[in-house]
């Protein structure tokens, strides 16, 4: 089956490499089309090496570092919405939506990605995104609901199936157990993973077949990882973890029903 729509939605550049690069380019290797939305450039984001950016440069060379990975992936070019990187909750938030609902009416998907409401390790952008994304999918569908949006082929559109991208409690235990970070740095501040219970997972996308290309997207954000990286030193160990393989999501929203046991496809029933 071919010829769906599938849209990520993240908040920065590398937000979709780790625990969704694998599912982005199984989908789009089976001839559907795959969009990523970010929020912003990253431009508060490290500098792992400053050979490889000034804080001037920095979100320019983000934003080819995604170009970057979405080239690997073999999906379209991403789309920005143009925010600045941190500042998220403190953008009209209306107008927030109204981009993602334009964005949703033009391209159509059939399934969206995006971060839950604990925005994997409580990063507010990420939280952000997750409000977004949720309150667009129930608005997209309703003619009432921002009529000026209507222009062209912008018409009302229902998007099938709403995915929040999650890391379960034996994910997060394996990783730790493997010596990788178990919570992410902010401002100096580690802020731990929160961990979805495993009975709340709906669905696996097994990416095994794409651990090299997952890798590579990876890698394409260079800025953010670092000479000393285990995705740069020491890789085949990394990447051969259970944790790299199964990617694992919550299937939030429906109009085809609930996950029948785990699903291992996004595009189950449709």
């Amino acid at each position: 089956m071919a010829g769906h729509t599938i849209m990520a939605v993240y908040a920065h550049p590398d937000d979709e490499a780790f625990g969704s690069g694998g599912t982005l380019a199984k989908y789009a290797a089976a001839n559907h089309d795959v969009y990523v939305v970010t929020a912003t450039r990253g431009e508060a984001g490290q500098i792992s090496d400053p050979e490889l950016a000034t804080p001037a440069a920095l979100p320019d060379v983000r934003e080819q570092e995604l170009r970057c990975a979405c080239r690997v992936y073999g999906v379209h070019p991403p789309l920005f919405l143009d925010y600045v990187d941190g500042q998220l909750t403190i953008v009209n938030q209306g107008q927030a939506v109204a981009r993602l609902v334009r964005i949703l009416r033009e391209l159509r998907p059939e399934v969206i990605i995006t971060f839950g409401p604990e925005g994997i390790y409580g990063h507010y952008d990420h939280i952000a995104v997750h409000r977004w994304t949720t309150i667009a999918y129930d608005l997209a569908a309703d003619p009432d609901c921002f009529p000026g949006l209507l222009r062209g082929a912008c018409h009302p559109h229902q998007v099938s199936k709403l995915y929040y991208r999650a890391l379960t409690e034996s994910q997060v235990a394996a990783m730790t157990r493997a010596g990788m970070p178990s919570a992410a740095m902010m401002d100096g501040v580690p802020f731990p993973f929160v961990p979805r219970r495993d009975s709340e997972i709906t669905t696996v996308i097994d990416v095994g077949d794409y651990l090299a290309t997952k890798l590579q997207g990876i890698r394409c954000h260079a800025t953010q990882l670092g000479r000393d990286n285990p995705f740069v030193t020491a890789p085949d160990a990394v990447m051969n973890q259970e944790w790299m393989r199964l990617e694992s999501y919550v299937l939030a929203r429906s109009t085809v029903g609930p996950a029948e046991g785990i699903e291992t496809d996004l595009l189950a029933r449709l």
